[in-house]
């Protein structure tokens, strides 16, 4: 079978990966694998063979489930809080003598929105295009086809410490995945998580993760900021292990058993006995829920308060319609919602995206790599009209994304 395709998403808690295969109107997922991390640490790899490892099993597990299995193609996620975020313009001349602005011009634009002197030891790993500016006044999603003499292309381009790339391609190298590419992981989150209502009216996709927590926030159409912080879910589980004197496989059982992320939402008197989860303890050891909630309520609002500051940076805190959605493997803490609505004071939903495999398996830690399989679907479809549509201009888009 030769129309397959792998993403893979290397988080610190658990790598995941999806099969996917088109189909008439879109995709489906034939596979999902998960694996526990090790070697991987804030989302980057730091055990370069222990990495190797984890994901050959995995490529061995798919290949005994799925025999004679060849991917066509293969688009791995990064995840770094060394990820940075910088706005670009480039500029070309109409060539055309009548004025029409053609595709040649519009990717000259492009070109030079490129030619950004990052600074050393940064790659750059995706260039996302907002809109293109005709003769300094007229702003447009495509510009193919229109008037000007001078044609400006504003750019978003993401790169991260070259370093982490490094280890990436170390990774593809062992396991013979030469061919794969790379994408910002927050970025495909995001845009499967947000609707396009979402990213008009102006919105944050956030993703609580086991080491990190990723934010991208959209406006008017556009991507407007990405960061990712190094503090998730795995911190939490470190407070719980302190406060309550636990191993950290104990304090991370107690976590997903017995967390409640507002101390708001404990019932008066509630605890539970400690001895059920580490039999180190004396039997009959009550643990309050009040103070476990205290210890998570604590570590997720030094969170949600990382990214209100970004917001805050941008001048968009409180000022987004569409509010927060949630995905990630913190999404999955009982009353984490309304945490978040009282934290970022803005409406606050779980991710809900329209895909059929996700409505059957409502994890929101795929979110990311669904996302990564989106995006790759996305960039094989063919527009009829290719660059007289905003469509067929995102289409354009997300086939360069992966010419790479």
């Amino acid at each position: 079978m030769t129309n397959q395709y792998l993403a893979i998403d290397l988080g610190s808690h658990s790598i995941k990966a999806l099969v996917g295969v088109p189909e008439v109107g879109g995709w489906k997922v034939v596979m999902p694998v998960l694996r526990k991390s090790k070697g991987i640490k804030f989302g980057e790899i730091e055990d370069v063979e222990a990495v190797a490892e984890e994901v050959d099993n995995l490529l061995r597990e798919i290949e005994g489930l799925m025999k004679g299995t060849r991917f066509k193609s293969i688009v791995i996620g990064i995840n770094s809080p060394k990820i940075d975020i910088h706005l670009s313009k480039g500029t070309s001349v109409v060539s055309r003598a009548d004025g029409i602005i053609s595709e040649e011009d519009k990717k000259r634009a492009e070109k030079a929105a490129q030619a950004f002197a990052l600074n050393t030891n940064r790659s750059l790993i995706q260039t996302v295009f907002r809109d293109y500016l005709i003769d300094g006044t007229s702003k447009v999603k495509n510009p193919v086809g229109l008037n000007g003499l001078r044609l400006e292309a504003e750019a978003l381009l993401i790169d991260v410490f070259s370093p982490v790339v490094k280890n990436i391609d170390l990774l593809k190298e062992a396991i013979g995945l030469n061919n794969a590419t790379k994408v910002i992981l927050a970025y495909a989150g995001a845009e499967l998580a947000l609707s396009n209502q979402d990213k008009e009216v102006g919105a944050l996709a956030l993703d609580l993760g086991a080491s990190t927590t990723s934010m991208a926030v959209y406006e008017n159409g556009e991507l407007l900021d990405l960061k990712v912080f190094p503090l998730g879910g795995n911190n939490i589980t470190s407070d719980i292990a302190i406060g309550l004197k636990t191993s950290i496989d104990t304090a991370e059982e107690i976590k997903i058993k017995e967390g409640i992320a507002s101390v708001k939402k404990v019932n008066r008197g509630e605890n539970f006995d400690l001895n059920d989860y580490f039999n180190e303890v004396e039997e009959g050891t009550k643990i309050s829920k009040k103070f476990l909630a205290e210890i998570i309520e604590a570590r997720l609002v030094e969170i949600f308060d990382a990214a209100s500051e970004r917001l805050k940076q941008i001048s968009k805190f409180q000022k987004l319609a569409g509010g927060v959605v949630l995905y990630g493997g913190g999404a999955k803490m009982n009353f984490v919602k309304e945490l978040a609505k009282e934290k970022f004071k803005l409406p606050v939903r779980l991710v809900k995206p329209e895909i059929e495999w996700y409505k059957e398996n409502p994890d929101p830690t795929f979110v990311g790599v669904l996302g990564l399989m989106d995006l790759k679907m996305k960039s094989l479809e063919v527009p009829a009209l290719e660059g007289t549509s905003t469509l067929g201009n995102a289409w354009d888009f997300i086939k360069r994304l992966f010419s790479w």
